[in-house]
């Protein structure tokens, strides 16, 4: 019995890409801000539905998936894309953090003890409130800091809320530029999380800058990246072309289905033989596998090409210096003030509409990511047959009208 229900099972995942849907939306930009709230509310909401194995995020994250799903070009679609880089950003410095402390000695380790558990109300700290804004007054928001000490400024007077001995803290400088970037209210990578998680944060990083005390934090992080950016994502990267690119398919497609049906019924109008009328059906099937694909984001063109994709804005090398075109360094980037006014957004929006339907193509090399697109293009032309079938039962049967 346990043999025949494997061997069940074995057939229906073999034909399971018969019913393959891409990952669901996640929330819209408005409704970002009640992310954790609606998680809470409605966990089922967001899932991994969608997502193969071979994609998930600890692949992406572990640099084992190659274009146009690596960690970086996660990083740009969060960037580019949904305009909220921070929480992944947030999540590989904390990874990378850990490493860096625990490379440090056991002295230094140990003046900054864990937090066990990081909560506000077990944290030896007098004034909590005034500390709290005593971190803030302390940390200098910049948009383009990077994490050096001689760059960091603590004013002309220390506070006697945060001690030297509080000062002396490895990393501690670091842990400023963190404060001002993604943690306290208007910096300019702040952070979707509750104002308690914020004040609870920084009131341990008053005490500590060992790892343990933004771990809260880290995992909000990586909840929103999993259950929001992440299927976002995977969505994004099966699409191997641009907007301009799909409205373009769009309007081919449908153009394919208006000849198709004119055709047929100009056939069928004229003493031309029956057989000739199935030229219209196949204009009508090769309109509809490309208007299906098209609402999935793919373009059969590029496809045919073996396996290519359009280059996004940003990933078009500037005729200007080096020094305008995008850096994939995330920390020190320039985050501009209108994502539209950004360099590339204006140079593509200058181009002629010619050429940003026909602009460079690459390869996608992510094999994976090439089954899903064969995946939805299978699909799509299944869909195109069981279409054709109603075009052929009502022109077919049809008696030539000999009109012309």
């Amino acid at each position: 019995m346990a043999t025949v229900e494997s061997t069940v099972g074995t057939v229906m995942m073999s034909f399971s890409w018969i019913f393959y849907q891409r990952p669901a939306k996640g929330l819209k930009i408005s409704d970002k801000i009640d992310f954790e709230t609606t998680f809470n509310n409605n966990p089922a909401r967001f899932n991994a539905s969608g997502i193969p194995d071979s994609l998930a995020l600890e692949k992406i994250l572990g640099n084992e998936t190659a274009s146009p799903c690596s960690v970086v070009d996660f990083l740009n679609y969060l960037r580019y894309i949904e305009h909220s880089p921070e929480h992944l950003e947030f999540y590989l410095w904390h990874e990378d953090y850990i490493k860096r402390f625990d490379s440090l000695t056991e002295e230094e380790k140990a003046r900054s003890p864990a937090l066990n558990p990081p909560k506000a109300s077990t944290l030896p700290i007098k004034e909590s409130s005034s500390t709290i804004s005593t971190v803030r007054s302390a940390s200098t928001v910049s948009r383009t800091s990077s994490f050096d000490e001689k760059d960091l400024t603590y004013g002309s007077k220390k506070n006697s809320t945060i001690g030297d001995e509080v000062l002396d803290q490895p990393f501690r400088a670091e842990i400023l530029q963190i404060i001002s970037r993604y943690i306290a209210p208007g910096g300019a990578r702040e952070l979707n999380i509750s104002s308690r998680d914020r004040d609870t944060a920084l009131q341990a990083l008053s005490y500590t800058t060992h790892p343990s005390a933004v771990m809260s934090l880290k995992i909000n992080c990586e909840n929103y990246i999993r259950h929001q950016s992440h299927p976002n994502f995977i969505r994004w990267v099966i699409a191997n072309c641009t907007e301009p690119r799909m409205n373009f398919a769009y309007s081919l497609g449908g153009g394919l289905l208006f000849f198709g049906v004119l055709t047929s019924l100009l056939l069928t109008l004229s003493s031309a033989p029956r057989a000739w009328r199935l030229f219209g059906a196949l204009l009508w099937a090769l309109g509809a596998v490309m208007l299906v694909c098209a609402w999935k984001g793919i373009c059969l063109v590029l496809m045919a090409m073996g396996h290519r994709r359009l280059l996004e804005p940003w990933e078009i090398p500037s005729p200007d210096s080096e020094s305008s075109s995008v850096s994939n360094n995330s920390f020190d980037d320039l985050i501009p003030d209108s994502w539209d006014d950004a360099p590339w957004m204006i140079r593509d929006k200058k181009k002629p509409w010619i050429r940003r339907v026909f602009a460079d193509t690459v390869p996608v090399e992510d094999g994976h990511v090439r089954r899903l697109q064969d995946i939805i293009l299978i699909q799509g032309a299944g869909l195109a047959i069981l279409l054709t079938i109603p075009f052929l039962a009502i022109f077919m049967p049809i008696p030539p009208a000999n009109l012309f």
